[in-house]
C-alpha cells in the first residue's frame, strides 16, 4: 500500500532502459470509483498541453519511482474526456472535512492510502490537528461502502461512527502496512 503524499515526489521512469521521463505532477481520481484514474506528469523537454499516464499504464511503483513499459504510456489528457472532466472538477480531497450525516466531523483528509496493483482507495489518513495529531496519533479511515466523496466533503452515514471509534486502534495499524 501506498500513499499519495508519498509519490507525488516520484520520477517516472519507461522502459527497461531507465529513461526518466519526469515527475508526477497530480494525482486524478475517480470519486465515483474510489481509484486513481491517472497521473498528470510534469514531463522532462518541452512539449505542450497537459500529459496523463492512465493507472492501467502502469507497470510497478517502487520505493521513490514509477515505471511504466513503454513512452507510448503517455497520453494527451484531452483524448480522455472522463479524466479530462475528472481533474477539472474539485479533484483535490487532501484537506476535505470528513463529515458524519447526524452532524459531526471526525476530521480532515491529510492523505489517501491506495493499493499499488490497481489504484483501488484503500483508505484515508486523518487529521484532528497539528497538537490532536501529536497526542493521538493520526487515525486511520477505511474505505467502505455507503461513503460519499462530494466536493466540499466526505459524507458517512450515522451507523459507521461506533463502528469507527470501537476499530480506530486497528484502523491505524494500516499505516504500518507497506
Amino acid at each position: 500500500m501506498k500513499s499519495t503524499k508519498e509519490i507525488m515526489t516520484f520520477n517516472i521512469f519507461a522502459d527497461y532502459l531507465g529513461d526518466n521521463i519526469g515527475t508526477v505532477k497530480r494525482i486524478i481520481f475517480s470519486k465515483k470509483n474510489f481509484r486513481i484514474s491517472a497521473i498528470l506528469i510534469c514531463k522532462n523537454g518541452l512539449f505542450r498541453g497537459n500529459k496523463i499516464i492512465r493507472y492501467k499504464n502502469i507497470f510497478s511503483i517502487g520505493k521513490d519511482f514509477i515505471m511504466i513499459e513503454k513512452k507510448n504510456s503517455i497520453e494527451n489528457l484531452k483524448d480522455f474526456p472522463e479524466i479530462d472532466k475528472q481533474m477539472h472538477d474539485y479533484n483535490d480531497m487532501i484537506g476535505l472535512p470528513v463529515l458524519i450525516k447526524n452532524g459531526e466531523t471526525l476530521g480532515y483528509i491529510n492523505d489517501i492510502l491506495f493499493e499499488e496493483k490497481n489504484g483501488k482507495i484503500k483508505g484515508f489518513v486523518l487529521t484532528d490537528g497539528v497538537i490532536q495529531d501529536i497526542l493521538d496519533g493520526r487515525n486511520v479511515l477505511p474505505c467502505i461502502k455507503g461513503m460519499n466523496i462530494c466536493n466540499n466533503a466526505l459524507i458517512l452515514d450515522k451507523q459507521f461512527k461506533d463502528n469507527y471509534e470501537k476499530n480506530k486502534d486497528k484502523f491505524k495499524k494500516l499505516l504500518e502496512l507497506d
